[in-house]
C-alpha cells in the first residue's frame, strides 16, 4: 500500500519549477530539533541534525528533520534571530506530555514521542529507527504552488485520524551566521533545516492552505514539510517533504 504521494508544481515571476512527483511507501521518522544560538552545546547538535539525517536517508530510511530555535536563552546576552516564542511553546508542550522535569537545550523529539539529547548519535539513530518501526500507515497527497511570495499547499488524506492536526512548516536547509556575543561568541555557526515559518491546522481529509514564503528565502534552499500530528498525545501519524528545486 502507498504511504504517501507528493505532487509538486511551482510558478514564480521569471522563475519556472517543473512538477515533481514522490511516491512514498516506508514509515517516517520526523525529527524536531530544539536548539539556540546562545546555547555553547547547540552547535554540535545542529550539525549531527544533518549528518544523521543524510546518512540515514541514504540508508533508504524516511527521515524529516526540523530545527526549532527556542527564546530563553535570548536573555543572556545574544537574541537568536530565528528563535521564536511559539517555538518555545511547542518544546514546553512536550515537555508537559512527556512528563520531563525541565527545558533544556539541544533536545531532540522523535514523532512526538522520544526525547534524547541532540548531540548524541548513538540515541538519534536508535530511537528514529525505533520511530520508523512503530509509526502507523497514512496516506497523504500534497501540491503546493507558488506565486510571488505566496505558497499554496492543497492536502488530502485517505483517512482522517481523531483529534489530528497538520503542521505545515517552511524550512531553509542550511545556513551560516556569525554570532558576536553570549557562550558562542565570535563563531560563524552552521545551521541545518531551520524553521523559519510554522503554522498549525486543524486536520481534514481536504484542505487548501496559503501560506507566505520567508523573505530572502531563495526557492531552492527551502522546503515546506507537512506532518499530521495527534493534538492530545503529540504522536506523529504521518509526514511529507516537498523540495522546491529549480527545473
Amino acid at each position: 500500500m502507498k504511504y504517501g504521494v507528493i505532487v509538486l508544481f511551482l510558478a514564480a515571476l521569471n522563475f519556472h519549477f517543473a512538477p515533481r512527483k514522490v511516491y512514498v511507501s516506508e514509515p517516517v521518522a520526523v525529527v524536531e530539533l530544539f536548539t539556540a544560538e546562545g546555547c555553547s552545546s547547540c552547535p554540535a547538535a545542529d550539525e549531527l541534525l544533518d549528518e544523521m539525517t543524510s546518512i540515514m536517508q541514504k540508508e533508504g530510511k524516511r527521515v524529516i528533520s526540523l530545527a526549532y530555535h527556542v527564546t530563553y536563552w535570548n536573555h543572556l546576552g545574544w537574541i537568536d534571530p530565528y528563535s521564536v516564542e511559539a517555538y518555545t511553546d511547542r518544546q514546553k508542550l512536550y515537555q508537559k506530555t512527556l512528563k520531563l522535569p525541565m527545558l533544556y537545550t539541544p533536545q531532540a523529539v522523535v514523532n512526538g514521542k522520544y526525547e534524547f539529547v541532540g548531540s548524541n548519535p548513538v540515541f538519534f539513530r536508535y530511537l528514529v529507527q525505533a520511530a520508523l518501526d512503530s509509526v502507523p500507515a497514512r496516506s497523504l497527497e500534497a501540491i503546493a504552488t507558488k506565486s510571488d511570495s505566496v505558497v499554496t499547499v492543497q492536502y488530502s488524506l485517505s483517512k482522517l485520524p481523531k483529534n489530528s492536526v497538520l503542521n505545515v512548516a517552511v524550512i531553509e536547509e542550511r545556513v551560516e551566521h556569525s554570532v558576536l556575543r553570549g557562550e558562542n561568541k565570535d563563531k560563524v555557526l552552521k545551521h541545518f533545516h531551520v524553521v523559519r515559518s510554522m503554522k498549525q491546522h486543524e486536520a481534514k481529509e481536504k484542505d487548501e492552505i496559503n501560506l507566505v514564503w520567508p523573505r530572502g528565502l531563495g526557492e531552492n534552499k527551502g522546503s515546506i514539510i507537512l506532518y499530521l500530528q495527534n493534538a492530545k498525545t503529540l504522536r506523529i501519524i504521518s509526514a511529507a517533504e516537498i523540495k522546491l528545486k529549480a527545473s
